[in-house]
């Protein structure tokens, strides 16, 4: 059943899409289900989808930097967090590893997150995550190999189901009974919704944040009214009246950077007005709170590379961190790709930061699989992977795909032989992963894509 428009966060940027079984974004649209018959359509849409999602995710990135989960307290546990959109839910699969040679382990979560000890004395452990909810297509497939000393947290962005979702009717004063209504919670947002007789029914997520309504004149799209309320709590259909009392006055402008792409989304607790939604305003001065701030955004591209960097601040403008636009490709970054016991072998020529202060944080890649219909050979991605420098380092920069025996790790969820590596991601940070993935005040980061030689 299509549902409607929802958003992905893509690490710092929000996708529009619109769910109906496969994923399809809104400027790259994948062709819905028909009648026809076989397995080559569910090809041909597995395809797109996979790959139009990799394209997203390898330019904007892997973790997923709205948990807002501070690092664990315990020096030697690891915490993995489930997110989809803000809610926060089991995966089908998810396995641990402690070191390079301990054995496979399913982890049994709660809510989403999963905790489990690393005891290898070089800090060295890997995850792996499956969500296949769906026999009709293929599954979500993230690993994730480090240390302790670079990240305990993990959070892992996987798709939603219809029924991490509820309806919600947002009823405003009669004055703006024919405007439209932008409405943001969690990290899904509903744009230019155009009110009737003062009232609309969106399909929000379930859970509990600030929830963020702009009131906005229906010609211009200009805003009229903000409206912010904290510790919404949300957990099944219901409604929402927006009284007179309640509205506000839009904040003033920040002024955008656009010569240098810089823009700025709202973070307010786990909710995230992005930046191409906030109409370049500043959070209302009287409703702005000690944990409120910005994500100052900036992206650009050239030839073989696409370059993407974040600053969470409470003080805007910003301006870009010197070098950022400079990066040149890292096509060299892997340097080998061969196959061990039928699993993929990557070697990697360690990456050296060009910008001052920055050093290497991780390096994500994907592993795709070829696929032929009729005369074409496309490539569809089936995992996403990331390693960081200090795993690597233990490695001796030879990446090797697990070799996972445990039942639970079925056929299906193994990488073909015949695999290629189009590209690579490479972050580079004065923070750590998990400064970065609890968008601590005053971090900043920049990924960059690579076509690989």
């Amino acid at each position: 059943m299509k549902t409607p428009e929802k958003t992905r966060n893509i690490n710092g940027h929000m996708v529009e899409y619109t769910q109906c079984g496969d994923l399809s974004i809104s400027w790259w649209k994948v062709a819905e289900r028909g009648d026809m018959l076989q397995k080559k359509l569910k090809e041909v849409n597995e395809m797109k989808r996979r790959w139009m999602y990799v394209i997203l995710t390898t330019f904007f990135a892997v973790f997923l930097l709205y948990s807002c989960l501070p690092p664990t307290i315990n020096s030697k546990e690891v915490t993995i967090v489930v997110d989809r959109l803000g809610v926060n839910r089991n995966a089908t699969l998810i396995l641990a590893q402690d070191g390079f040679n301990g054995e496979w382990k399913e982890l049994t979560g709660t809510g989403g997150t999963y905790k489990f000890t690393v005891s290898d004395p070089n800090g060295v452990y890997s995850v792996a995550a499956v969500d296949d909810p769906n026999p009709d297509y293929e599954p979500q497939i993230q690993l994730f190999h480090s240390t302790l000393a670079e990240a305990r947290t993990i959070n892992l962005e996987l798709w939603t189901a219809d029924s991490d979702f509820a309806t919600l009717t947002v009823n405003v004063p009669t004055p703006y009974a024919t405007s439209n209504i932008s409405v943001f919670f969690l990290e899904h947002h509903a744009p230019n919704r155009q009110l009737d007789s003062a009232s609309v029914s969106l399909q929000m997520p379930k859970g509990k944040s600030t929830l963020v309504a702009v009131i906005s004149d229906p010609v211009s799209w200009s805003p009229l009214k903000v409206y912010i309320k904290r510790d919404f709590n949300f957990q099944a259909s219901g409604s929402l009246n927006i009284p007179s009392s309640g509205l506000i006055d839009p904040g003033e402008l920040i002024g955008t950077d656009e010569d240098n792409h810089i823009y700025y989304s709202w973070v307010q607790d786990k909710t995230l007005v992005p930046a191409h939604l906030s109409w370049d305003m500043k959070i209302p001065e009287d409703m702005m709170i000690s944990t409120d701030k910005y994500l100052a955004e900036h992206f650009s591209g050239k030839e073989d590379i696409y370059i993407s960097w974040w600053k969470v601040t409470r003080d805007v403008p910003v301006t870009i961190k010197a070098g950022v636009t400079n990066l040149e490709p890292a096509t060299s970054t892997i340097s080998a790709t061969d196959v061990d016991n039928d699993l993929p072998k990557v070697t990697f020529e360690p990456y050296v930061s060009t910008i001052s202060d920055y050093s290497t944080r991780y390096y994500t890649f994907d592993i795709s699989k070829k696929v032929t219909i009729g005369d074409y050979t496309n490539l569809s991605p089936t995992h996403i992977i990331t390693v960081t420098p200090g795993y690597l380092a233990a490695a001796s920069s030879v990446y090797m795909f697990p070799d996972i025996t445990l039942a639970s790790w079925v056929d299906e969820y193994k990488p073909t032989a015949d695999y290629v590596i189009w590209g690579v991601d490479i972050c580079l940070s004065p923070n750590t992963i998990d400064e970065m993935n609890s968008l601590k005040l005053g971090s900043e980061w920049t990924i960059f894509y690579s076509h690989l030689d």
